[in-house]
Parts: structure tokens; sequence; C-alpha cells
């Protein structure tokens, strides 16, 4: 199995800086900014398919379609509303939700690449791995889902 891409080595993280939390105030969510039509810092995951090992597999592979309602992923779906986030803990990352039994989809970090609508491939967008962009992604959606927390790069 090829695995690393050269990249370092993650410790555990979590998207959800306030994300399903309603008591958190505007100041303790993650701040996005629209730095150019659709395109935000920090970087969020656009529409399009994620690669990745799933974990007990040992070959890349789509484990995901990013569209604007969800996830998709074979026969499941998530909602953006479905999910909880994405924890990464040493060289696994799971996407949290307690939707289906399973808890979520499991996959192995620094083997992930993403196709955008151009057929582009990418490990990296504006310097932050695909994984990252990912976590990004959920935070974004559940914070446009609940609060308008997006401001415009020339209001700042």
């Amino acid at each position: 199995m090829q695995r690393g891409y050269g990249r370092p080595h993650l410790s555990l993280w979590t998207s959800g800086v306030g994300l399903v939390d309603e008591k958190a105030t505007a100041e303790s969510r993650l701040k996005f900014r629209e730095i150019r039509e659709g395109e935000y810092w920090p970087p969020v995951l656009p529409d399009g398919k994620f690669f990745g090992v799933p974990i007990g597999h040992d070959q890349v592979m789509e484990i995901l379609t990013v569209t604007e309602d969800g996830l998709r992923c074979g026969g499941v779906s998530y909602d953006w509303t479905d999910l909880n986030g994405i924890s990464i803990d040493g060289e696994q990352a799971c996407l949290v939700s307690d939707k289906y039994i399973s808890g979520g989809v499991r996959f192995y970090i620094a083997t992930c690449h993403f196709e955008d609508e151009h057929k582009e491939q990418h490990e990296y967008i504006n310097g932050y791995p695909v994984e990252y962009c990912l976590m990004n992604r959920i935070t974004f959606e559940l914070q446009r889902r609940s609060t308008d927390s997006v401001s415009r790069s020339e209001d700042h």
C-alpha cells in the first residue's frame, strides 16, 4: 500500500469549533472568509470526488462524493446536518455521525486526494492537505446552516 505522499504525521484533531453547541458564541466559531467567489479561507473542499484508502483495504479508491447537500459514499449518504465532525488519530480518520450503526466512514489519512469538477487531482488546496479541507467543509456547512458565519473579503 502506498501511503504518506511525504506528508507529516497528524495527531488527533476534530472539526467542529462550536459546531453543534447551540450555546457557542460567534467568537468561538471558526471564521471562514470568502477570498474569491466560491473560495474560502481557511480552505474548504469544493464539490467533487474524495479518494483514499478505507480502513481494511489496501488500495486507493473513491470513498466520498462531496455535494452541495452532503457526502455520498456508495449506498450511504450523509446530509451535512447528519455529521458531527471528523476526527483524525494517528494515520486514521473517521467521519463522525450517529446516522448509521457503524458510527461513520473510516479511512487512512495521507493517502487521500481530491478530484475536482474539471477532473484535476489535488492533494492540497491552498497549502492545506485535502483531509483538512474536508474537515473545514463539514464545519463550514454546519455553521452556514445554523448562522451566517461567512464574511466576504470586501467586508474586511
